[in-house]
């Protein structure tokens, strides 16, 4: 698996009590369509357009001049074949007259300008489309979160298992990445920026912006400090359907019970944690006596 190491020892899923057991019993983890999350803008925000159209329009211009009146460098452009007509341009500039040839590139400009709103607008739908068709595993870093208890483990009634990070396993929360919490969607390149990438005198990753809006949310869900892995699903078409993906039992490092589980549940949790994953350490959540945090009390005899 290629990841870039975050570097972290472990991470938490929150769970309910059916899903906790069946993530015992299977050593296994659900991934998640995107399509269900309950943050509605969750993969389906898009990018923000900050372009004025006559000034994108002017740079457009400029940047095509420079590739042929100049020796400017030039790479391959998000058109290959429109970037190979200006430099062959460039080669037979001595017979052009630059300023017919700067007006009609202002018109041409002009037009492209015109259309931007919803060439990205399409763009925009386009990479929702892309987006929700995937399964994402989310994590949290923590396990005190009494917020986080409450809305992902039935009110303090279900589970938090503690997932290692194994390098030796080359695991897939090896590849997980943080979500960055925001008021606005992301932007789309300035019109310096994307007027430069058209023409090939410089290029954006589009993929890697793509993928970031996967990693966005508002502001107000930073309480969860979410982290992600994302795996799109190219040969499927978007559904409500989840994934099962089994797991090595060395990740399941530990199981939290909630203050509030039924102690019937609980003790079937933990006679099923000791056969399915004895070497997984259990402990219990209590309130505290001083504050209003959680703790955790060891039942292994740690």
């Amino acid at each position: 698996m290629n990841h870039e190491g975050h570097g972290r020892p472990c991470f938490f899923k929150f769970a309910g009590l059916e899903a906790a057991a069946r993530i015992i019993d299977g050593q296994s983890l659900k991934w998640s369509s995107a399509v269900e999350f309950n943050d509605p803008f969750d993969h389906q925000a898009g990018f923000r357009l900050d372009i004025d159209e006559n000034a994108f329009a002017d740079l457009l211009t400029a940047s095509m001049m420079r590739i042929i009146f100049t020796d400017v460098a030039v790479g391959v452009g998000a058109s290959p074949s429109f970037t190979e007509l200006l430099i062959c341009m460039r080669g037979m500039r001595g017979h052009f007259s630059k300023e017919a040839i700067q007006a009609d590139f202002q018109t041409s400009s002009l037009q492209v300008a015109r259309n931007i709103t919803e060439s990205i607008a399409s763009f925009n739908e386009a990479i929702r489309v892309h987006l929700l068709n995937s399964r994402v595993l989310c994590v949290t870093e923590d396990v005190d979160n009494v917020v986080m208890w409450s809305h992902y483990a039935e009110q303090h009634r279900g589970v938090a298992f503690q997932l290692g990070c194994l390098p030796h396993l080359d695991n897939r929360l090896l590849a997980a990445k943080p979500v960055e919490y925001t008021e606005e969607f992301i932007a789309f390149p300035g019109a310096a920026e994307y007027a430069k990438h058209l023409t090939g005198e410089s290029s954006i990753d589009i993929a890697q912006l793509v993928w970031k809006i996967a990693y966005t949310k508002h502001r107000d869900w930073a309480y969860e400090r979410e982290w992600r892995v994302h795996i799109p699903l190219l040969d499927e078409r978007p559904s409500t359907n989840v994934s099962i993906y089994t797991e090595p039992p060395e990740i399941f490092q530990a199981m939290y019970l909630g203050c509030r589980m039924p102690s019937a549940e609980r003790e079937h949790l933990i006679s099923l944690a000791r056969a399915r994953l004895p070497t997984m350490n259990i402990y219990q959540a209590q309130l505290a006596s001083r504050s209003f945090n959680l703790e955790f009390v060891s039942l292994d005899g740690a």
